[in-house]
């Protein structure tokens, strides 16, 4: 018996040493090699169906899978929205140019932007109607992953990133995205768990750690964007900022790949660029530093100072209708533990502090998003009579709202925000969902004031 025991030990202690692939370092190019393709929005030219002149926005907040299926509803109510742009028919799903999603929202989002119209034969069976949870469970349990998860550097997130990939990406990364040159670019966004603050899955980002981007698997992504805390371990990116130095004509002392990099990335560069300092760069669930997966636009709007030079830089021209879809999916504050006198328990604490959090920081974001669209709205007529190439003199801004607050059945309403943030859901709660989501874009205000305006072009 002991024998037994020594040599489980022994085979443990031997596996504790394994290390999950790590992001890799920028090579330095010669003129005789090809450059690897950047996966940028302007190297991502509009196919047909798809024109500049209408900018399309998704995004999709955190929420498990209640989330997932909610923003797959979206998807599906788009794709069924014939619509006509330059006498071409098409479809609002056809036009959407940026999905961008945390968490939940990230795993459709992702699938969206690797699969486009394949989503709506295989994302239900792979993922929203399949026991996810389940095989997740029993992967952790597995003896052969006990001894991976002996490692301090192999966590339950990464248990998670190997189901993502096999299970739905199948290998795919971001490369793999540039080299299809089509549209939806795609958004990730986790949290640094050392700061608190938004990390984003893009070209810009990894020009900043200088490393490679084109070989970062999408299941990395979405692993990072949705580790909820305790629950799942961080994500680990290695951080090689140092080996770029920096180029004395570079603005602010930043990196010469930098120097067009989106106004969020630029803002938080400092935070990497020392990476003697800060070597790895730990990240956790994107809805800690924004639920909703709007903070990027808010953020880069501010920071440029309008909406017209991140269209000019993403290579939009003569642009006459912005949308902006916001799909939330968050509940309304859990009031269960108020109903008793009894001291809350640890993880009772845990859950509501944590939950808490993310109700502030979504209500102020959906406050600046509600204030701020007036505001924008004005800034972009009036650059667009200043002649900005990438805007039409008729342009004109629509922020949707898509919440399962706004559900106009009261007893679905509450049926539906009483369902779980988890990986894996009843058949008919994921149905409901996804009919919710039509339902609620249909009804929207905002949404019909668009389709008008598109029928009568």
């Amino acid at each position: 018996m002991w024998l037994g025991v020594l040599v489980i030990g022994v085979a443990l202690s031997g596996c504790s040493t394994m290390r999950p692939p790590l992001n890799q370092p920028l090579n330095q190019h010669t003129s005789s090699e090809p450059r690897v393709a950047e996966y940028r929005l302007q190297n991502l030219p509009p196919q047909r169906g798809n024109s500049d002149s209408l900018i399309v926005v998704l995004t999709f907040s955190g929420g498990g899978t209640r989330a997932a299926a909610f923003a797959y509803g979206v998807l599906n109510e788009l794709k069924n929205t014939p619509i006509h742009r330059k006498g071409e028919p098409t479809t609002l799903l056809d036009e959407v140019d940026v999905v961008a999603g945390v968490s939940g929202g990230s795993i459709t989002a992702a699938y969206f932007a690797a699969f486009g119209d394949g989503i709506f034969q295989s994302f239900e069976p792979a993922f929203l109607k399949s026991d996810f949870q389940g095989a997740l469970m029993s992967r952790t349990r597995s003896p052969g992953n006990a001894l991976q998860l002996s490692s301090p550097w192999f966590g339950r997130g990464h248990l998670l990133a190997e189901q993502f990939d096999e299970t739905l990406f199948r290998g795919a990364t971001y490369g793999d995205l540039a080299r299809r040159r089509t549209r939806p670019f795609l958004l990730i966004t986790a949290t640094d768990l050392t700061l608190g603050t938004g990390f984003e899955f893009s070209q810009d980002q990894f020009d900043i750690l200088c490393s490679r981007f084109d070989q970062v698997p999408l299941a990395i992504a979405v692993a990072a964007s949705s580790a909820v805390p305790l629950v799942l371990s961080p994500i680990t990116i290695k951080n090689y900022a140092t080996n770029c130095a920096p180029s004395p004509a570079s603005p602010d002392g930043l990196l010469p790949d930098a120097r067009s990099a989106s106004s969020r990335v630029t803002a938080s560069a400092g935070a990497y660029l020392d990476s003697t300092k800060r070597p790895f760069i730990h990240l956790v669930d994107g809805g800690l530093s924004d639920n909703l997966a709007v903070r990027w636009i808010i953020d880069n709007i501010t920071r440029s100072g309008g909406m017209t030079k991140p269209m000019e830089r993403n290579g939009f021209r003569d642009v006459d209708k912005l949308v902006i879809i916001n799909v939330n999916a968050e509940q309304d504050p859990n009031f269960s533990l108020d109903g008793s006198d009894k001291t809350p328990s640890i993880a009772e604490v845990i859950e509501a502090v944590s939950s808490a959090s993310l109700a502030r920081r979504s209500r102020e974001t959906r406050e600046i998003l509600a204030s701020s669209t007036a505001q924008w709205r004005e800034k972009l007529r009036s650059a667009s009579r200043s002649g900005s190439r990438a805007l039409s003199s008729s342009i004109d801004l629509y922020v949707i709202d898509v919440s399962l607050q706004a559900h106009p059945d009261p007893k679905l309403r509450e049926e539906l925000q009483a369902i779980p943030t988890a990986f894996s859901l009843q058949h008919n709660q994921v149905d409901k969902l996804i009919a919710a989501a039509k339902t609620i874009l249909r009804r929207s205000d905002e949404f019909g004031r668009l389709l008008r305006e598109l029928a009568v072009q």
